[in-house]
């Protein structure tokens, strides 16, 4: 590999380094893009073919002529797949963020493979992590929007910590927080975070969302990179 592709993380974050860090691996991004859309398709045809054989009706109104019976079976027969989409959209979406945790780590760049390897040997801890902060996120924005906030604003740091180190999933939980809320440079780390949330956002919406297949890495990758620099991860 081209050392001089190799971007230290003692190097500054900014959108210039997240944009050369994310050319180096625009193909590695793809793909999950790729799969995450492949997901998508997948969950879509069996639910229509759930809908045109009259397993599982996906017009809510065709329950009327059906009954209740048929909707509760529907209710089991859709939820399984369902809940196996979400499950795997939200593992590859991690994906995003393990990559520049990895190439930040391992000072090497990360070929398409190595997500999908890292994934399939850890996926046990990888699930279990997700299940953990997704519940108390979910908590967090639904009882007081700043809990929520404070728990989003863990997540590169989270991610690290299960990616890169052997703690266990509660304590990397925890230490997250210390890490995040009792650093020095925590309102320069929040406040160029919130900027860069609202920038990726703008982009992402003027693009029609298409942007987002590049604005969404490089956000991720702006994260890891950011919360090194500020001590948070170290």
């Amino acid at each position: 590999m081209d050392s001089q592709l190799i971007i230290t993380k003692e190097s500054r974050a900014d959108l210039a380094t997240a944009w050369k860090i994310y050319k180096s691996h625009w193909k590695t991004f793809l793909s999950i893009t790729g799969f995450g859309v492949l997901a998508f398709v997948i969950y879509i045809i069996l639910d229509t073919i759930l809908s045109i054989f009259g397993l599982a009706p996906m017009i809510l109104s065709e329950y009327d002529y059906v009954g209740t019976g048929a909707y509760i079976a529907a209710l089991f027969i859709r939820t399984p797949i369902f809940l196996t989409f979400i499950i795997v959209s939200a593992l590859l979406t991690t994906l995003f963020t393990v990559v520049p945790a990895l190439y930040f780590k391992n000072q090497e760049l990360i070929t398409w493979k190595v997500p999908y390897k890292e994934l399939r040997k850890n996926f046990k801890r990888y699930l279990l992590a997700g299940f953990l902060y997704t519940i108390c996120l979910v908590i967090g924005y639904l009882f007081c929007v700043v809990p929520g906030i404070a728990i989003s604003l863990i997540g590169p740091a989270y991610v690290n910590k299960i990616v890169c180190s052997d703690l266990p999933i509660v304590k990397a939980f925890s230490s997250s927080f210390q890490a995040v809320f009792k650093s020095p440079n925590f309102w320069s780390y929040f406040g160029m975070t919130i900027l860069a949330g609202i920038l990726y956002s703008i982009l992402t919406t003027c693009s029609c969302y298409i942007g987002g297949i590049v604005t969404f890495p490089m956000l991720s990758i702006y994260s890891i990179h950011l919360a090194y620099n500020k001590g948070i991860i170290n």
